[in-house]
């Protein structure tokens, strides 16, 4: 998959200011340890910080839809990169000492932030192309009434029939609910759609009378169709939930990240841990 141009400009940036983040940090460590509290590891927390709210920005810059500060896709390949670069600088910030429980815990919630968003721009790159194999032109409300007509015309085929042909109904029409969380449960589920839904009609056939076999093959059929629009249906569902599986740790441990960040420094400041 081709890379968009703003993500080799960013890419390009990301490697200049990681370079300029390291050379900085090792000409400074030449003259002394430089923890969190030098003026030096003051600068690389300052950065980290307003890096970590300004990337906080983009959950509300893709919703501004007719905000013209900066495209959505170049917003979202700096926020990637720059994430990447604020857990640097926020390492450097430390100076290997890690002796503060708020500010390793801080510094935790953003990895945590940027792995979880490195997972997401993964999802994002490979799962349209497989949600595009199993989407149909129909929308999900569209697959749902098909599937009632298609039971509604189970129920009429099934009406006034013997008793084994009532049975073999409601077990067609259970088979075809999805269940709770369907979608979900397939997250653990092989990741292959199957494209037909095969069936051995004769031990089903032989419970009916033998006037009933031709209605029971009508009915098999049409079970067979909502069952395939019932699977179409649980694959997308399960791709759309994989691709937003991931921000259900990304939103709230970033929520959790900004309010750390303003603890750590009001406790820095409160508790004097400064050098000058």
């Amino acid at each position: 998959m081709p890379v968009a141009h703003s993500g080799v400009v960013w890419r390009r940036i990301f490697v200049v200011l990681l370079l300029i983040a390291g050379g900085a940090y090792w000409y400074y460590a030449r003259g002394g340890f430089q923890h969190g509290g030098t003026p030096v590891g003051l600068a690389y927390g300052t950065i980290g910080f307003v890096l970590c709210y300004v990337l906080a920005y983009f959950g509300i810059r893709k919703r501004a839809y007719r905000s013209r500060f900066g495209t959505l896709e170049q917003w979202l390949q700096s926020h990637i990169y720059l994430g990447v670069l604020a857990l640097v600088i926020l390492i450097l910030h430390t100076g290997g000492r890690f002796n503060d429980k708020i500010a390793v815990t801080t510094l935790i919630l953003v990895a945590i932030v940027v792995f979880s968003g490195i997972v997401g721009a993964v999802f994002y790159v490979t799962v349209p192309r497989l949600l595009t194999e199993v989407e149909s032109e129909l929308t999900v409300d569209e697959i749902s009434e098909q599937m009632n007509q298609l039971a509604k015309q189970m129920a009429r085929i099934a009406s006034g029939r013997s008793e084994p042909f009532q049975r073999i109904y409601k077990q067609l029409i259970d088979e075809g609910a999805p269940g709770w969380l369907a979608g979900w449960r397939l997250l653990a589920a092989r990741m292959r759609h199957k494209k037909g839904v095969g069936a051995d009609w004769a031990p089903l056939l032989r419970l009916v009378p033998k006037e009933e076999e031709a209605e029971l093959r009508q009915m098999l059929v049409v079970s067979r169709q909502r069952k395939e629009l019932l699977l179409r249906l649980l694959f997308q569902q399960r791709y759309k939930n994989v691709l937003e599986s991931w921000l259900y740790v990304h939103v709230p441990f970033t929520i959790a990240l900004l309010v750390f960040a303003v603890v750590h420094i009001a406790a820095v400041f409160y508790y004097g841990q400064v050098t000058w």
